[in-house]
């Protein structure tokens, strides 16, 4: 009886249990694998379990030591056998399934991609509570809070990173990479409050781990966090236009726009960290809204989920075939005015660099001697493929002086001598 107090005077130090045939034929299908009783007995027995012959033919009766409290169903002992058999020894061959009919909810993909871009980009996500500090202005109070010093629902989620940054902080670790796909509260003209579903990261200190070749790696710059930020947008929204424009609101650096609709900001976060401690940037992106209305009653419409850019919502991926042959690439440095942001500049270039255009980008910056005042000087990389052929030098530098008499004429931008 395994419900017995296995310290318990009628135990003795052990517990028993009925472990039949119907056992073997589970054990069977748990494992995939058949294993004689003789084998069972043997293996068991190696681990001081108590194993004699059950009271029906082809049973056995297993009584479990005292000091093993996490043996208490059959499906215990069925993963006592597997272990020490040695799982190398369970079969892997794939068996039939029927694959389900319902699809993934839109906002769980959503959510998925821009995970997986974070990951890729070397972040670690962090999961902490929703709870924090705050006045009853501006903060919506939860009805039984697990704490009354954080007793509010969050406004926002870099708020919660900034708290794990200074945890990280008073550990002595100033290198960090965090994110956080969660949900944002607040307040609202009817009796729930309004919850949007976020996406938000945090970077500050090194961008790299120091290596022999670089000692010293840079530090994060508000520039690392524009180009997290057009990842993120671009992750969660594919196929629409991103855009980063310098931000009017206080305390922020960028405003995130996707098709001409906010939806994020860039900002430094203020953090109560020690002198040597580097700024800290963060990223937050409004991935959808969830709806306020009442819960849904059994097989009723479910609380309705829109997203701030609906056009995207069913955007396709678009898929092509490794490139067999070689690239062509060569770098454009342009003296740009300080008027024409480097987004226009590609624009042209992606508009007239024709269809063997395959990837532009904006690879430095400079401003110093040989650079005119109220100018600067950019630098980027074109990449052409033929789908079919090698091109020849003539065919790209066709294309290079193209380009450089339509940044001229356009919008006044000429190449730098």
């Amino acid at each position: 009886d395994l419900a017995r107090d296995p310290f318990g005077p009628e135990s003795a130090g052990w517990r028993e249990s009925n472990f039949g045939e119907s056992e073997f034929c589970g054990a069977q299908i748990v494992l995939s694998l058949f294993v004689p009783p003789d084998e069972i007995r043997r293996l068991l027995e190696s681990i001081a379990f108590g194993v004699t012959e059950g009271e029906q033919a082809g049973t056995l009766r297993v009584a479990v030591p005292s000091w093993r409290p996490d043996v208490r169903l059959e499906a215990d002992v069925i993963e006592e056998i597997a272990r020490l058999r040695g799982y190398d020894e369970l079969p892997s061959e794939l068996r039939p399934y029927r694959p389900g009919s319902v699809p993934d909810a839109p906002l769980w993909r959503v959510a998925d991609r821009v995970r997986a871009a974070l990951v890729a980009d070397g972040l670690m996500e962090v999961r902490p509570m929703p709870f924090v500090r705050g006045e009853e202005r501006g903060y919506v109070r939860v009805a039984n809070p697990l704490a009354e010093n954080e007793a509010y629902l969050r406004t926002d989620l870099l708020d919660t990173l900034a708290r794990r940054a200074e945890h990280n902080l008073a550990h002595m670790q100033g290198d960090l990479r965090l994110f956080e796909v969660g949900s944002a509260f607040f307040s609202a003209s009817g009796a729930q409050p309004v919850e949007e579903v976020r996406a938000a990261a945090l970077v500050m200190g090194r961008r790299r781990p120091p290596h022999f070749s670089e000692t010293e790696p840079a530090l994060y710059d508000v520039w690392d966090a524009k180009a997290l930020a057009e990842r993120v947008a671009a992750a969660a929204f594919p196929g629409a236009l991103v855009a980063l424009d310098p931000s009017g609101r206080a305390g922020a650096l960028l405003d995130v726009s996707v098709d001409g609709v906010s939806v994020g900001v860039v900002r430094e976060v203020q953090l109560d960290a020690p002198v040597w401690a580097s700024r800290a940037f963060g990223v937050e992106v409004t991935l959808a809204r969830i709806g306020t209305d009442a819960e849904a009653a059994a097989g009723g419409v479910p609380r309705a989920i829109t997203s701030p850019v609906a056009a995207s919502a069913g955007a396709a991926t678009r898929y092509r075939t490794l490139p067999v042959t070689p690239a062509s690439e060569f770098d454009l440095a342009l003296i740009v005015p300080d008027g024409r942001s480097a987004a226009e500049v590609e624009a042209v270039i992606r508009r007239d660099a024709g269809e063997l255009l395959e990837r532009v980008t904006l690879f430095d910056e400079f401003r110093g001697a040989g650079v005119p005042a109220g100018s600067r000087s950019l630098a980027f990389r074109l990449t052409f493929r033929h789908p079919e052929r090698t091109l020849r030098e003539k065919e790209v530098e066709g294309r290079r002086q193209k380009l450089l008499r339509t940044l001229e004429g356009e919008l006044g931008v000429r190449t730098r001598s």
